[in-house]
């Protein structure tokens, strides 16, 4: 790829995010906009904000402590809250550079090969998307009124692609051509974790989707939007799965465009695009805050190394 070409697909996000909301402020009334963030709603917000990263971030370190365990790599829970929030930063940017950086973490702290490390945060977003697949699924098949068969078919082919992908990289028969390619170290933990550690995780992550469906609710209430928990559990993960599509800055955009047509039978535009808003711009402000004060972690061998020689 040319020099040009590698700046045009860094600039897209921002393009894509830049040009979706543009055209979503210019079909509501601004100064309404604006005056749905009022102060109580923002501090609501934030206090939900700040719980919602606590519990996500316990809920990731847990996550990284039993998968890491399973390799024979002793982690401590700290240890993996501060890797994930090193993370951040990367991960705002685009969701494959999170992923590169968790992986490097894992395989300076943990001493893991980087395919292994990379399996295994693999591992961890496959159940996060599985997660947000089946919900999303359920949403089709219960939000919209029309096109049944259609619906059900979205619910079957999620069903049928999560679970068929892993039987299939665990299969204990010969799988011909694709032999080789699934006995990449990249796919060993999906291949040798066993059902029970499955079992946790998968509980694991989707408490960590359950707890973003929490702060959804909670931005709703904070300004004063009722929706019934059916349409908020299923609205709020569809939000989150369109906000994952690695087209756009930080889920800027998609995720408001999804949010605005989801819950706009509860409240009007302005109201729910202010609320968006305020939710992703809160969740970015935390997550870069967590990264930078843990940015030392990409350096520590380093600086463990500079102190060890000036003693």
């Amino acid at each position: 790829m040319t020099r040009g070409g590698r700046w045009l697909r860094r600039a897209l996000p921002f393009a894509v995010s830049g040009a979706i909301l543009a055209a979503l402020v210019a079909r509501v009334d601004a100064g309404a906009m604006a005056r749905e963030l009022h102060a109580r709603a923002l501090l609501v917000l934030g206090a939900a904000i700040l719980a919602y990263g606590a519990v996500s971030l316990g809920l990731e370190a847990v996550s990284l402590v039993r998968i890491t365990a399973a390799a024979r790599a002793r982690l401590a829970l700290a240890t993996c809250a501060r890797l994930k929030a090193a993370s951040y930063p990367l991960s705002l940017l685009h969701y494959g550079l999170g992923a590169a950086a968790m992986t490097l973490l894992l395989h300076r702290r943990a001493r893991l090969g980087v395919s292994n490390a990379a399996g295994m945060v693999l591992l961890l977003s496959s159940l996060d998307l599985g997660v947000l697949l089946a919900l999303g699924a359920t949403g089709a098949l219960l939000l919209g009124t029309e096109g049944p068969a259609l619906r059900a078919g979205v619910v079957g082919g999620a069903v049928l692609a999560i679970v068929g992908g892993f039987a299939l990289l665990r299969a204990p028969i010969p799988l011909g051509p694709f032999e080789r390619l699934r006995g990449l170290a990249f796919f060993d933990a999906l291949r040798h974790a066993s059902t029970r550690l499955l079992a946790e995780l998968a509980l694991l992550r989707l408490l960590f989707v359950l707890a973003f469906v929490a702060l959804g609710a909670a931005a709703l209430a904070a300004f004063d939007v009722s929706v019934p928990p059916g349409d908020l559990l299923v609205g709020v993960a569809v939000v989150a799965l369109v906000a994952a599509l690695p087209i756009a800055l930080s889920g800027l955009g998609t995720g408001q465009a999804a949010f605005v047509v989801l819950f706009r039978p509860w409240a009007d535009p302005e109201r729910l695009l202010a609320c968006s808003l305020a939710l992703s711009a809160g969740l970015i402000a935390m997550r870069a805050v967590l990264g930078l004060v843990f940015a030392r972690e990409f350096t520590r061998e380093a600086f463990d190394a500079t102190r060890g020689g000036a003693a």
